[in-house]
């Protein structure tokens, strides 16, 4: 909360300036304020982000096999991902007690899919300017969405003050810091948590069942919310990003779900992940394997996050085999009873699910899970 306070605040002077300087300059308040944000917060974010900005833009350009280059970019990016994400760097005493650097898992995405886009040839003239511009967006810089190049350009081209979009960001805002302090941090955290422990002592099973849906709800709450101000500040500054969510918890099914949650992460692993393997092996499973196994160790490299990613993977390939089964035409002649145990079911899977992310061990979940299941 206190980064988010941290960026509406340096975001003030930055909006003004991206208004008011000449054309030609009105890129430069954000970048600026961009880099003095992780300079206050986060130093060695700050380090990495403009060493592979510089890298991979140049990399790119000037590598005579572009092959070559894009393999170079993405080899680069994904060693100094993996060497934060396995804490690798704990071993060495300039690096003790650090955490992930602020926003590397989000450009490091966004620099891989600059490379493979660079690959296929899909990339439009830019110039090196546009690149940082692109990399160092402060809406997006803290908690994403993992917004792509071509878009961000073309916006970035076309960028016109429009009084109308101005006003939509605002509203934005302001319903993102709604979902994060009211229904979040107060609902979900305060008065959800009281409710939970008066009942602890003479309904045990239903306080667990309420902690999960009090984590899974609040979650939810904080990252739609954290998007939603990303989305907004965005439109302060002209520019419309992908949408992050759109309403996860109405998903019939959990292909939908993930169609619906975390949307750029989604579709980042659809096309980097799911159809490169899809087009290596011809096996849809192993590639929807593959991306969930990519998703869940994009949010940690640990034991429950890649068991949480396997979950989900077999859910979405069993849901495939039911899709085409007598037993979905079957209830399919009765379109409101399926879709409304397709929600429940979805929304409880994903619920228990995200048991494996609440508790801190992977032998806690699985007491939850006995305790929720009265084994």
């Amino acid at each position: 909360m206190e980064a988010l306070i941290n960026i509406l605040t340096i975001s003030i002077p930055m909006i003004a300036l991206a208004w008011l300087l000449p054309e030609r300059w009105q890129m430069l308040p954000i970048v600026m304020a961009t880099t003095f944000f992780l300079a206050w917060i986060s130093p060695l974010s700050l380090a990495i982000l403009t060493f592979t900005t510089l890298s991979s833009y140049y990399t790119i350009k000037l590598y005579p096999s572009l092959t070559t280059a894009t393999l170079i970019v993405i080899i680069q990016v994904t060693a100094i991902f993996l060497f934060f994400k396995l804490e690798y760097g704990l071993e060495y005493s300039i690096l003790k007690h650090s955490i992930l650097p602020l926003g590397l898992s989000y450009y490091a995405f966004r620099q891989i899919h600059y490379a493979i886009e660079a690959y296929k040839k899909q990339l439009p003239e830019h110039k090196i300017t546009d690149y940082i511009s692109y990399l160092f967006f402060l809406p997006t810089i803290l908690i994403g969405p993992i917004n792509r190049f071509q878009p961000f350009l073309k916006h970035l081209q076309r960028r016109r003050w429009d009084t109308t979009l101005f006003s939509l960001g605002l509203e934005r805002i302001l319903y993102g810091m709604v979902k994060i302090t009211v229904i979040g941090n107060w609902l979900f955290v305060f008065k959800l948590n009281n409710f939970i422990f008066s009942i602890q002592a003479d309904h045990p099973w239903l306080a667990d069942y309420l902690q999960v849906v009090k984590f899974v709800g609040n979650a939810y709450v904080q990252f739609a919310g954290y998007s939603d101000v990303a989305i907004g500040l965005s439109m302060l500054l002209g520019f419309k990003i992908t949408e992050n969510f759109n309403y996860p918890f109405i998903a019939a099914n959990i292909a939908d779900f993930w169609r619906r949650w975390h949307i750029s992460l989604s579709e980042w692993c659809r096309d980097y992940v799911f159809y490169p393997f899809l087009g290596m092996t011809r096996n849809a499973i192993i590639s929807i394997v593959m991306s969930m196994l990519v998703l869940g160790a994009w949010h940690e490299i640990s034991v429950r996050f890649l068991v949480w990613g396997g979950m989900h993977a077999i859910a979405i390939s069993i849901w495939h085999k039911y899709e085409g089964s007598i037993l979905h035409q079957k209830l399919s002649q009765f379109p409101y009873l399926q879709k409304g145990l397709g929600i429940f079911i979805t929304i409880h899977f994903v619920m228990l699910s995200f048991v494996l992310i609440k508790e801190d061990s992977l032998r806690e979940s699985i007491d939850l899970y006995k305790r929720l299941f009265f084994i």
